[in-house]
Formats: C-alpha cells, sequence, structure tokens
C-alpha cells in the first residue's frame, strides 16, 4: 500500500514536470499539501494502550497495532477527516494545473485553507471522542501535526501567486 502511494506521487511529479512550470515555488508548496495530506492518512492520529494491547487511531476507525484490520468502531467524524483528506488532496492537484489563473489559484488557495481548518477541528472532535469514549491511555501521532504543515504551505503559494499576479499586472502598465 505504501509502495503504491510512492508510485503515485511519482507519477504525480512526473506528469508536473511535463506540463506545468515546476519552477515555480508555489508548485512545490502545492505538492507538499499533496504528500502532508497522504501521510495524515498513512500516519496514526492517536495511540491508545489499554493493559498489554495498543490500538492506532486512523480516521477509518481503531486498528490494532501492527494490523490492517478496520476495528470496531466507526465515527462519522472520522469519515468526515477521511473524506477531507481525500478532497484537499483532488483540490491541491487542481489548483496546480490553473498555473494560468492566478486569481482562481487564490480563490482555491482560501477554499483549500477552510477545508484545512474544518479536518483539524473535526480531527479534534474525533479524538477528543475516542478518548472519551476509551478507558486507557491515549498519546497523539504524528497525523495530527500534517493538516498544520499544509495550511502553512498554502498561505506560503497563495503568498507566492499573489506576488506573481503583482509582478505580470506591474509588466503590464510598463507597455
Amino acid at each position: 500500500m505504501a509502495v503504491d502511494k510512492v508510485l503515485f506521487l511519482c507519477q504525480y511529479l512526473i506528469i508536473l514536470k511535463q506540463k506545468t512550470m515546476l519552477q515555480r515555488i508555489q508548485t512545490v508548496y502545492l505538492f507538499l499539501v499533496l504528500v502532508f495530506a497522504v501521510l495524515f492518512l498513512s500516519f496514526p492520529m492517536a495511540t491508545l494502550q489499554a493493559g498489554i494491547e495498543s490500538f492506532i487511531v486512523k480516521p477509518w476507525g481503531i486498528v490494532p497495532s501492527g494490523t490492517l484490520e478496520v476495528g470496531g468502531y466507526f465515527s462519522i467524524l472520522g469519515m468526515v477527516c477521511l473524506v477531507l483528506a481525500f478532497v484537499i488532496m483532488i483540490l491541491s492537484v487542481y489548483t496546480t494545473y490553473k498555473f494560468k489563473k492566478r486569481l482562481l489559484q487564490i480563490k482555491l488557495g482560501k477554499i483549500n485553507l477552510f477545508l484545512h481548518m474544518i479536518l483539524v477541528v473535526s480531527a479534534f472532535f474525533y479524538l477528543d471522542g475516542v478518548r472519551k469514549g476509551l478507558d486507557a491511555s491515549f498519546s497523539f501521532g504524528l497525523a495530527v501535526i500534517f493538516p498544520l504543515l499544509s495550511m502553512v504551505m498554502i498561505f506560503m503559494a497563495n503568498r507566492a501567486i499573489r506576488r506573481d499576479e503583482e509582478l505580470v499586472r506591474s509588466a503590464d502598465r510598463l507597455r
């Protein structure tokens, strides 16, 4: 499964290099948003320790440590996190390919930031519900950091897009 994700990311990078201007820094930032969304789904959101057993909390449920089985716990908020992660991936790829329409890119970046805020809030309430619902020691996983890093990357991409737009407008004034 991890090999498939790496192959997908490599294919995405090759397509970007062929079809878009990869030297634009906002393209790199948006690619990192895609990578962080994949990592959000790959790493555990939290770890539960109940006696001698440990469990990993993923958006699609609680998984016993070391297996790929879906556990018995199901939450709507977890599914919201899962769907939002996929929507964010699609939106970041779509935003990358709209490089000729910079104002649209900025609007899509703002939408992506809003979706990330919803993802962070729903992940927090999902993990809070898991923590309250089970009697086990609880520790946050690495996946909770990735949406925050993605938000920073989107903000930086929007700044770079805005600088490009200002540069184009100033060049138009000189003509």
